[in-house]
């Protein structure tokens, strides 16, 4: 098991939505709108993300129907997702599908990334660890797993169809009238969130090679990729630990483009930098193909990200993290999921990671992350 910081992150039911209440209500509320198609979903902010939440029983079976009802959910084919619950980006762009499992205490989970300008879902994403936390307790409320009436909270574990991935999730409740009831309310504050919310604490099973069988899917700690014309190749970690990163050391990339150091690179900055994005999607459609996932234009998946020495201390890294070069959109924060696979990188024997953290005197235990909106341990 690998957990980070980010794992204990918090989710908060959307106030406005309120389906969860009742789902049978909010079937039967279709009479104020006439003879109008209506699906019940839940609508959350969880962790660093947000999205819609349905039951697998209430979507179509077929992938072409089902994707096209989320794409109408979203608003995806429009840039501001005007008819939609999208909020103009990848990371307020995303829909999840809970359904049943045969285990006790267990559910199935599928992510869909929604395009946002185009009405299609990228079904290269994999998993989603900032969505991962709302899923027991949509579950929970759903019915599809019974409130543990003894405890003050209860575990659920999350089947992944997509990457075969098991996720067990800790959902603190609250006493109420006639048991206990999920609790949205808390203090933990997640960098990069306004507010706090209640924790949920997630370990995650068999995530190494999650999207390609293999947690070093060339079979070398480092390869080498060209940047493009005249730019030369740069070393590169590829590494597949609950999602299928690629590493590379800002400090061979950004000369070529006139940063200073990884501090300056902003959201801002890079989406007007076609030059920087240019050569990291060139990189990672080469890595793509090394690494057996084919080629990725026009999809979200493998991420690539940047990693530099902190400024703050020892056993700090920086890092930069792309939600996709190719259309210019860097990650705010960053992914649990790329979270967990930079700190598997950062225990191998050699590459990126590890050459970023050379001479580094903390101990494991206290190496941390930081990202534009935070900073997150390992443990």
């Amino acid at each position: 098991d690998f957990t980070t910081a980010r794992e204990q992150s918090s989710f908060r039911r959307h106030r406005c939505t309120h389906v969860l209440a009742s789902m049978a209500a909010a079937v039967r509320a279709v009479s104020l709108f006439g003879s109008r198609r209506s699906i019940p979903f839940a609508f959350y902010r969880s962790g660093t993300s947000r999205g819609l939440f349905l039951l697998e029983r209430d979507v179509p079976p077929r992938v072409p129907d089902r994707d096209a009802l989320l794409c109408k959910l979203m608003g995806s084919g429009h840039p501001q997702q005007l008819e939609g619950f999208g909020g103009s980006c990848g990371p307020t762009s995303k829909a999840v599908i809970v359904g049943p499992h045969t285990d006790p205490g267990s559910v199935t989970y599928m992510f869909m990334q929604c395009n946002v300008d185009e009405a299609v879902v990228d079904h290269s994403h994999g998993d989603c660890g900032n969505m991962i936390a709302a899923v027991a307790p949509f579950a929970l409320e759903a019915g599809l797993v019974p409130l543990d009436a003894e405890r003050p909270s209860t575990t659920v574990h999350i089947h992944s169809l997509s990457t075969g991935s098991l996720y067990s999730s800790g959902v603190r409740t609250e006493a109420c009238e006639g048991g206990r009831r999920v609790c949205y309310d808390g203090d933990l504050v997640l960098a990069g969130v306004p507010g706090a919310g209640a924790p949920v604490q997630i370990t995650t099973h068999g995530i190494a090679g999650s999207q390609t069988g293999r947690l070093l899917p060339t079979g070398r700690l480092s390869d080498r990729f060209d940047l493009g014309p005249s730019l030369g190749e740069v070393e590169a970690t590829v590494v597949d630990f609950a999602r299928a990163l690629i590493l590379l050391d800002a400090r061979e990339v950004l000369p070529h483009f006139g940063y200073g150091s990884l501090q300056d690179v902003t959201a801002a900055r890079v989406q007007a930098d076609a030059g920087l994005n240019a050569a990291l999607e060139r990189v990672r459609r080469a890595a793509s193909l090394a690494m057996g996932m084919g080629d990725c234009t026009g999809k979200d998946a493998p991420k690539i990200a940047l990693l530099a020495p902190s400024s703050e201390g020892s056993g700090m890294l920086s890092c930069r993290y792309w939600v996709n070069p190719e259309r210019c959109e860097m990650h705010p924060t960053l992914a649990m999921t790329a979270a967990q696979a930079v700190g598997a990188a950062c225990f191998l024997g050699g590459g990126v990671a590890r050459g970023v953290l050379a001479g580094a005197a903390a101990a494991p235990s206290q190496w941390r992350l930081t990202t534009p909106r935070g900073c997150s341990q390992w443990r």
